[in-house]
């Protein structure tokens, strides 16, 4: 009797010990790259060795569906890297961020109390210099410039309607001509182009594939290929750099949770800064440093007015579906 009492105690103590010890759980939604991601994994190894936190990769659209769908009962406690039109749009299953610190962001980043600035994606012409020299063709300086017919089936461009770079694309040249005179433009772009991409990254791969010679694309993918040594160039039209915004949040109902907090803070500044050094240069944090080789310092940003409005994206890419990809 007396050895099974023991017994007892003995897995009780166990129990009570594993619950103890248990890890807690905090799950992040990441609309990054999979090199960024990992990068965060390994520093939130190191901050937080005793938290069970995981990142999981999805696409932005995919993860402004499940919150769409799902709402506060998401899996998800924090996003990160959601396109800030699709945050704006679901602002109110987010949770208030008012008493966190934004002293690190450059003054205007901050637009909104449901979710704080995580990246701006500026986007560029990305040239293939070897071509451009061997042929002898001039460097595109405008929107008109690429409609030549030196250019033709040498460009490519992500399609608006499934990629934020290339509405980033779209967008400006909205806000440059007007809606009619933009499809118009981009009707002649298309007979020059040798096709929309699916993904923002899809210009710049068939760049490194020798399939074309001017990629409508990221400016740091553009710079990360000149560092890893293709021959390329990062070309700014005379109207400036187009670029898309995304941000990060907390889903309403998980700001409780216990350490969750003092991840959140930890990310929109420690990672936030790590990120924007080593992979997304345009400046957003006070005193942010560049270690990004050969990406410019000195861009000049497009009229991207409307960039976080949602129900504008919904209606102009439904006019590019039809009128565009129609």
């Amino acid at each position: 009797m007396k050895k099974t009492f023991l017994l007892v105690i003995s897995l009780l103590l166990i129990l009570v010990m594993t619950g103890c010890n248990k890890k807690e759980s905090i799950v992040i939604y990441s609309a990054m790259e999979e090199e960024r991601n990992q990068a965060l994994k390994e520093q939130i190894k190191e901050k937080f060795p005793d938290l069970n936190i995981v990142v999981q990769q999805m696409a932005t659209g995919n993860i402004a569906a499940k919150i769409e769908n799902e709402k506060e009962n998401i899996e998800a406690d924090i996003v990160l890297g959601l396109e800030t039109s699709h945050m704006e749009n679901l602002k109110d299953y987010f949770a208030d961020l008012s008493d966190y610190d934004t002293d690190m962001y450059l003054d205007g980043m901050i637009t909104s109390n449901k979710y704080f600035l995580w990246e701006k994606s500026s986007t560029n012409l990305i040239i293939d210099n070897k071509y451009f020299k061997e042929h002898k063709l001039d460097v595109p300086k405008t929107y008109e410039d690429l409609l030549k017919k030196e250019y033709k089936n040498l460009i490519a461009m992500p399609d608006p309607t499934t990629s934020g770079t290339g509405y980033a694309f779209y967008l400006n040249v909205v806000n440059i001509m007007g809606e009619k005179d933009a499809l118009a433009y981009f009707k002649k772009l298309k007979n020059n182009l040798r096709e929309f991409t699916t993904s923002g990254s899809g210009p710049t791969n068939l760049l490194k594939q020798g399939e074309i010679a001017i990629a409508m694309g990221m400016t740091s993918q553009g710079a990360k290929d000149i560092n890893d040594g293709y021959d390329f160039k990062i070309i700014t039209l005379k109207t400036g750099a187009p670029y898309n915004t995304c941000s990060s949040g907390i889903i309403k109902g998980k700001e409780n949770k216990e350490n969750l907090k003092e991840v959140f803070e930890w990310l929109i500044d420690e990672a936030n800064r790590y990120d924007k050094e080593n992979f997304m240069p345009d400046v957003i944090l006070k005193d942010q440093n560049n270690k990004v080789e050969n990406f410019p310092t000195d861009l000049k940003m497009a009229d991207m007015k409307g960039i976080d409005d949602n129900k504008l994206k919904e209606e102009l890419t439904e006019k590019w579906s039809s009128e565009i990809n129609g």
